[in-house]
This record gives structure tokens, sequence and C-alpha cells, in this order.
């Protein structure tokens, strides 16, 4: 049921909306409602902007301290989405920041399929089996400041839409298309049969990744914090690449090693600017 606004402040924290946000917080309740949390003015501005589609705001007049969330929420009940007002107990029932603004919305998942994607995407990255929320929002924002056309959460990943990786992704898991619930033999046959070969980020039968040179498409695989890519998955792509460490650490954060992968895709294709500005 689509919430209507009545002009009544919503003080329960039984209430079913606030229960709605709540159950947000978990997969279980995501995956039930089709939504994601979405909290804050700047994150709620970014979600709108990215075109997603609000299933109604919470504006708590206690929380907010200024006149930006007051303008947003009216922008929004002007343009027809529900916006309801909280009392702060009920705001604070369901919020997953330290320091609400007082904005929050239910947001629809987009439910986007590998056949989704640009038909012409060059630049894909996909993770399989990622845990840790700050990497998968890491990882799919430096996906998105390269211009990758996409993400593809494959096997057992996190959960993309969980509050944690969503904060983490600063905003870019509203505008940059992300594909999950697909495992990483689908995703693979589905970049052959597009043209699209796979680069795994390994150590096993690689090459550093500075010798390889990359295809006109492409798609950049990094694995599990803890054992990276099953030997499985790693063989079965196209090229495998690992990066140089002269140091003494004993392994990089996958994301860090998915950006040097990325951007040496980059470098090599022209994308890149000195520090002058030219290419």
């Amino acid at each position: 049921m689509r919430p209507v606004a009545t002009g009544l402040i919503i003080e329960s924290t039984h209430n079913q909306h606030v229960k709605r946000l709540r159950s947000l917080a978990t997969r279980k309740g995501r995956a039930a409602h089709g939504q994601f949390l979405v909290e804050g003015v700047r994150a709620l501005e970014q979600a709108v902007g990215g075109g997603m589609e609000l299933a109604f705001v919470a504006h708590c007049p206690e929380l907010v301290t200024g006149e930006r969330a007051e303008r947003l929420a009216g922008e929004l009940a002007a343009g027809g989405t529900a916006v309801l007002e909280m009392a702060k107990e009920a705001f604070l029932a369901f919020t997953q920041v330290r320091s609400p603004e007082g904005l929050a919305a239910a947001v629809r998942i987009p439910g986007t399929g590998l056949e989704d994607l640009p038909a012409d995407a060059d630049l894909l990255v996909a993770a399989v089996d990622l845990r840790d929320p700050g990497n998968m929002g890491t990882l799919l924002r430096t996906a998105d400041a390269a211009g990758a056309q996409g993400l593809i959460a494959a096997g057992t990943c996190v959960d993309i839409y969980d509050p944690k990786v969503v904060r983490a992704t600063a905003g870019s898991v509203f505008h940059l298309p992300v594909v999950t619930g697909v495992s990483a033999r689908e995703m693979l046959g589905w970049a052959r049969r597009k043209g699209i070969r796979s680069v795994a980020g390994c150590l096993d039968d690689a090459l550093p990744h500075t010798e390889i040179r990359y295809p006109p498409r492409t798609l950049v695989m990094v694995g599990n914090e803890a054992n990276g890519l099953s030997a499985e998955v790693a063989h079965e792509a196209d090229l495998r690449a690992y990066v140089a460490m002269p140091g003494r650490a004993e392994s990089l954060n996958v994301t860090v090693a998915a950006g040097i992968l990325v951007w040496e895709i980059l470098r090599q294709r022209g994308r890149t600017k000195d520090s002058d500005g030219e290419k």
C-alpha cells in the first residue's frame, strides 16, 4: 500500500511505516518489500537525481537543522511523493546513523539484470563473494569514478542495499547500474556471449597487471577479502592479473587492487590525465 500524507505526526514506534523503515535495515526486510533505506539530505538528493523511485519519505522536523532539508521535503511532497511527518522517537526507532538529519526514505530497489546493462559497455567491475560492507561500497564508488558502466555482485556477496554499503558508496549506488543475484558462472557466460573478456585479479597462473594488453571490452573481477577468487572462477577467466608488491605486506585490500587494475586499463585506453590536465 502506498502511504498517504495525512497532516498528522506519527508518534508511535509501532506505526506501520516506522516498522517498514526499520525492516529495511535487514536483508530479509529489503527482499520482502523490494525497497531499501536511504537517509540524509545529500543521499536523498542523489537518489532523486539518479532517477530512483521513492516509495515514501519520513520527515522529522525535530531533527532537521537546516533549510535544505525542509526545502527538499517540500519539493518532494509537491512532486507527489508521500512525505510523512514523524516525531523524534518514531524516527529514532529506525535510523541507522549516529546523527540523523530528519529525512529518510524507502526507495525501490531497481532490480537490474545482466541484460539490462548497456549493450556497448566496455568496462565492467565484478565482485565475487565479497562480504565486507565497506569494501563493497568502496568498490562500487571506485567503479563509478573510473567510468565503468556497471557493477556485478556475483555469488554470496554482502547486500548492495545494506545501509552500510549504501553510505560507503557516497552516492554512486544511485546512478551506477548494479546487478545482483547471479552466480559467477552465469556472469562469465553472459560476458562471453556479449564479447566481453574477463580479467581475474589473482596470483596463480597470472601476469603482472602492467604486462597485459587489455581488450577493448573488459570485465574486471575481484574476490573474497580472505580467500580471493576461487580457483574455478579464476581459471574460467580469459586473463589473470596480479599487482606486484615490492614491500613487506602480504596482500592488498581488495578494493585497492581492483582500483589499480581498472586504472591501468584506463591508462592503456588513454582515459587518464597527467598533472597538466592533458591526456
